[in-house]
C-alpha cells in the first residue's frame, strides 16, 4: 500500500508561540456563581442541569460553560459562534427594554421569555381585573368602599403567529404560541402566568438548540493501538448495579492529570465496515492481580430501544503508549451506521465503579455522501506492526496513539483522519482551528487535504502540529473537511500539553 505522505502545515498554524489578540468579552464565564441560573444558561437541558450540579472544581464548570456554546454552534469550523452571539445580543436588548427597579432586564419575566423565544409577533396589553368590591351585609349589601384599593396590574400577552414568527413554532412544533405576562408595578415584580407550560417549552427549544452534539464530550481523542478485542456476543448482561452506574453518567470534562481518560475511535481502513471501538486510560500505578470489567450501554441518540447492552472482564493492553502511569482499557463494539450515546464505565474486582463517562458516537455509512472517520491524534508514526490486525495502519505506517491524550512542549502532534465515498480527490480540503476554552489559538482558512489513497475508495491524510509554542493547558482541535458537492463534516480531538517531558510507556 502506498504511503501516507504526512506533510507540515503552513506557518499560519505553525506559529503558535506568537499570542493571538484576545476579543474582550462582555459576558464572562463565571463559575463561581450558579451560571445555571443566569440568563445565558436559560438554553440548558434538564440533563445538562444534572450535570453542571454534580460539578464540584471551577475548572470542570468553565469547560462545562464552554461546551454548552460549542454544542450549539452551527458553524464549528468558524471563529464565530452565532448562537452565543444572538444569545449575549438578546440579553443586551433585555435588559435595556425589560429592567424593573433593581433587577435587570434579561432577568424579568419578559425578559426571560425575550432572550428563549425571541421576538413575538405581536403583543396585546388589558388591566388586570380587580377584585370585587367588598359588600356589607349589615347594610343590606351595600358597598363599602373602606379600604379598598383598585388593581394596577396589566396583563401582556406575547403572540407568536406563523405567517411572522414561523422559526419558533417549527422547532417546537405547534402553529401558534400565546404567552401571558402579569406585571405588578407595586410589587415591582412581572411574573407568567403558566410557568410550567412555558417552561415545558423552553426545554423543548434547548434539546433543539443543540445541533453539533458530536463536539462533545472533551477527550475524544482518538486512537488504540491493534487489539483483538472480542465480539459483542459475548458480552454478559447488564447487573441492577452496573446499569446505575452507567444512568448517572456524564460526559467528561478536561484531561487532568488524576483523572480517567475516556476516547473513541472509528475507522474502516480498506474494510467494507466501519468498526467502533472505545478505550478508558485508568491514571495510577498498575494492579496486576486487580480484576477488572467493562461495562457498555449504547443508544440511540434519536431515541428507540438498546442496541447494546452487556458487562465483559477485561485485562489492561500493553500495546497502547501513555504519556503518564496507567492502564489502559481496550473495546470493540459492533455498531451498524448511525448515531448513539455510549455510556461507559469500568469497574473493579469489587464491583467499585472506577471510572465512567458518556460518549457521542457517529458511525458513517460508508456509501452514503462523504464519510469521515475519527480524528487521531499522534506523537508519531511507526512500521506497520504484522502481528495486529490493521486498524490503524494508513498505507505503510501505523499511529500508535497516546491514551492519555498527553502531550509535551518539545513534542509535535499528528493528527490523522480516513475518508470514504470521495467524488474527487483533488477536491478535498481542509479547514483547522486550534481552541483553548471559548478562544481561538490557531486556525487556517480551506486548503487541499492532500489525500493518499489506502484501497480503491479508501483515502486518509495526515499533518503535524508542531507544540514548542503552547501554554501547558487543554486544547481543542477542529478539523473540518469539505468535498466539491458541499458535503463538510466536523472532526474534534482534545488533548492537554504539559510543561515536562513526555516519558512514554514502552507496551
Amino acid at each position: 500500500m502506498p504511503v501516507v505522505r504526512l506533510s507540515r502545515l503552513p506557518s499560519a498554524l505553525l506559529l503558535l508561540g506568537v499570542a493571538a489578540a484576545v476579543r474582550a468579552q462582555p459576558f464572562p464565564n463565571s463559575a463561581d456563581e450558579d451560571w445555571s441560573k443566569s440568563p445565558e444558561a436559560y438554553f440548558l437541558t434538564a440533563e445538562e442541569k444534572r450535570e453542571w450540579q454534580g460539578l464540584g472544581s471551577r475548572e470542570s464548570r468553565h469547560e462545562f460553560i464552554d461546551r454548552y456554546w460549542l454544542k450549539r454552534d452551527p458553524s464549528p469550523g468558524t471563529p464565530a459562534n452565532e448562537f452565543r452571539d444572538l444569545v449575549r445580543n438578546r440579553i443586551r436588548t433585555a435588559d435595556g427594554r425589560y429592567r424593573i427597579e433593581k433587577t435587570s432586564g434579561s432577568r424579568t419575566a419578559q425578559g426571560f421569555v425575550f432572550i428563549v423565544f425571541g421576538t413575538p409577533a405581536r403583543v396585546q396589553e388589558r388591566r388586570a381585573q380587580g377584585p370585587e368590591a367588598p359588600r356589607n351585609p349589615v347594610a343590606g349589601g351595600a358597598n363599602n368602599p373602606v379600604g379598598l384599593i383598585e388593581g394596577t396590574e396589566h396583563v401582556f400577552t406575547w403572540v407568536y403567529e406563523r405567517d411572522r414568527t414561523p422559526r419558533v413554532l417549527e422547532a417546537l412544533g405547534v402553529p401558534t404560541l400565546t404567552i401571558n405576562i402579569v406585571v405588578e408595578p407595586q410589587r415591582h415584580r412581572d411574573e407568567l402566568q403558566s410557568p410550567g407550560l412555558v417552561n415545558d417549552y423552553r426545554e423543548r427549544l434547548a434539546n433543539k438548540s443543540i445541533v453539533n452534539p458530536d463536539l462533545v464530550p472533551a477527550a475524544t481523542v482518538a486512537g488504540v493501538a491493534p487489539v483483538a478485542a472480542a465480539p459483542v456476543a459475548t458480552m454478559l448482561p447488564l447487573s441492577r448495579e452496573a446499569r446505575a452506574v452507567l444512568e448517572k453518567a456524564v460526559p467528561q470534562g478536561a484531561a487532568e492529570a488524576k483523572h480517567p481518560v475516556f476516547g473513541s475511535a472509528i475507522l474502516w481502513g480498506d474494510r467494507s465496515a466501519p468498526e467502533t471501538l472505545t478505550w478508558a486510560y485508568l491514571p495510577g500505578k498498575e494492579e496486576s492481580a486487580q480484576k477488572l470489567s467493562f461495562h457498555a450501554l449504547v443508544r440511540p441518540q434519536e431515541g428507540g430501544p438498546e442496541i447494546l447492552a452487556g458487562t465483559e472482564p477485561v485485562t489492561p493492553s500493553t500495546t497502547l503508549p501513555t504519556a503518564r502511569p496507567g492502564r489502559v482499557v481496550l473495546r470493540r463494539l459492533d455498531l451498524p451506521p448511525g448515531n448513539y450515546s455510549a455510556f461507559l464505565a469500568v469497574t473493579d474486582d469489587k464491583d467499585r465503579p472506577l471510572a465512567s463517562t458518556m460518549l457521542p458516537l457517529r458511525v458513517p455509512a460508508l456509501e452514503k455522501d462523504l464519510a469521515v472517520s475519527s480524528l487521531l491524534l499522534s506523537a508519531g508514526v511507526a512500521p506497520v506492526d504484522k502481528t495486529g490486525d490493521g486498524t490503524f495502519v494508513f498505507g505503510t505506517v501505523e499511529v500508535r496513539p497516546r491514551a492519555d491524550a498527553e502531550f509535551s512542549r518539545s513534542e509535535s502532534l499528528w493528527y490523522f483522519v480516513q475518508l470514504a465515498n470521495v467524488e474527487d480527490a483533488e477536491k478535498i480540503t481542509q479547514e483547522i482551528q486550534l481552541r483553548r476554552g471559548a478562544q481561538t489559538i490557531a486556525s487556517q482558512a480551506a486548503s487541499p487535504a492532500k489525500l493518499q489513497e489506502l484501497a480503491p475508495g479508501r483515502y486518509a491524510f495526515g499533518y503535524e502540529i508542531p507544540l514548542t509554542g503552547l501554554a501547558p493547558g487543554n486544547y481543542m482541535l477542529y478539523v473540518t473537511v469539505r468535498d466539491a458537492s458541499g458535503h463538510s463534516t466536523v472532526r474534534r480531538a482534545d488533548f492537554r500539553v504539559v510543561e515536562s517531558p513526555t516519558k512514554v510507556s514502552e507496551r
